[in-house]
């Protein structure tokens, strides 16, 4: 059991146990009752508002009260909370509070989903495989559910090379892939020094792998200077004049 599922269970107990203290002094409570609807709205609103920052608005569902749980109305707003271990997505539990002349406390448990777009294999793909638009297509998924980071944007994995096979509708995540190293340490390559009105040729030798965009560090073969160049495609990297 990893360790988000591990606090999730125990956040779950927790909750289960308070329900346990607080029903049977509770559940014959006289005098006005506070209402589960406004305890589960407090809830949801308040996970609803804690899941900021993303580019879609999250969908909280929260579980159905105790119906024998009865509350005094409380003489003060709700107050609302995070425990320690809550998350922003996925299964959680929301603290709510009473401050006033009644004061009381619990836990509801809730679901924060969040489905957007992100890449999946458009069909099977081997180990090795460096990764242009036709392999790649958006899917609709909801993101709490998945581990580690993912890609949305077909550009963000177009270039990259598979590290294992994915099966045909499997999320791509950033372990599955690495950079492709577009100059190897040792290859020859060809050193472009430009400025605003003049472009210059130079032989080089890369003295370490790089990708595109990546700086490295490549030798003058002419004037032996070592100095820091961009990768700008296979065998070719820039510097400034």
């Amino acid at each position: 059991m990893n360790i988000d599922r591990l606090k999730t269970v125990v956040l779950q107990i927790n909750a289960v146990l308070l329900l346990a203290l607080v029903l049977p002094a509770l559940a014959f409570s006289s005098g006005p009752i506070q209402s589960h609807k406004s305890i589960l709205d407090a809830a949801r609103n308040h996970a609803k508002n804690n899941a900021t920052g993303y580019s879609v608005p999250p969908t909280v569902t929260a579980n159905r009260l105790d119906s024998r749980l009865r509350l005094p109305e409380c003489s003060q707003p709700l107050e609302t909370f995070s425990p320690p271990a809550g998350r922003k997505l996925g299964r959680s539990t929301v603290g709510v509070r009473c401050s006033g002349s009644k004061p009381w406390s619990l836990y509801v448990p809730v679901m924060v989903s969040l489905v957007m777009d992100v890449i999946v294999a458009a069909h099977n793909l081997g180990r090795g495989t460096v990764l242009s638009s036709s392999h790649l297509m958006l899917e609709k998924k909801d993101v709490a559910r998945l581990r580690g980071s993912f890609f949305t944007q077909p550009a963000e994995a177009i270039g990259m090379v598979l590290k294992r096979n994915l099966q045909q509708g499997q999320v791509l995540h950033s372990q599955h892939t690495v950079i492709q190293k577009t100059v190897k340490k040792g290859s020859k390559v060809i050193i472009l020094a430009h400025s605003s009105n003049i472009e210059v040729r130079m032989p080089g030798k890369a003295l370490s792998n790089g990708a595109t965009g990546e700086r490295i560090k490549v030798r003058n073969i002419h004037s032996k200077k070592e100095i820091e160049a961009t990768v700008v495609s296979p065998g070719v990297v820039r510097v400034a004049l």
